[in-house]
């Protein structure tokens, strides 16, 4: 009886620690902006690798994959804060005029960072690069739709 009282606490209190942390709508826009700013330097430093203007280090591309991957699943839930939509923001209205088609491309982004954390993993450096390009295209196309320059 008490183990099932405290799994049933312990859901309770992990249920309601996944509310918003936002107070308001300009903590959103910082917190899904600071995520974002870090994945461009991650994502800057292994771009630098494919293009060889630094040299290849296969750990340290495996590392930014992995940082990068766990990123990308932060945003979302700062884009769904009312009035985040507003402010110092280069996120564009059709973010939220077109949930669907946003949360699309932010999802395919997330399995393709989840998808290069695990082809780096494995060591192929061939492999690794067409992955990233892969993450890369879906990247722009993200941002030239829902961003503004």
């Amino acid at each position: 009886m008490k183990v099932k009282l405290l799994i049933s606490s312990m859901v309770l209190v992990a249920s309601t620690a996944t509310a918003t942390p936002f107070e308001n709508p300009e903590d959103a826009i910082e917190y899904r902006q600071s995520a974002f700013s870090m994945i461009a330097t991650n994502f800057g430093d292994m771009a630098q690798m494919v293009k060889g203007r630094k040299d290849w280090d296969q750990n340290a591309f495996t590392q930014r994959a992995e940082h990068i991957a766990q990123l990308a699943l932060m945003p979302e839930e700062a884009f769904k804060v009312e009035g985040s939509d507003k402010g110092d923001t280069k996120a564009k209205p059709e973010i939220w005029s077109d949930w669907d088609g946003f949360t699309g491309k932010l999802n395919q982004f997330q399995g393709d960072l989840a998808q290069l954390a695990k082809v780096s993993s494995e060591g192929d450096e061939r492999a690794t690069k067409k992955a990233f390009g892969v993450a890369a295209k879906n990247c722009k196309a993200c941002h030239s739709d829902y961003k503004f320059r």
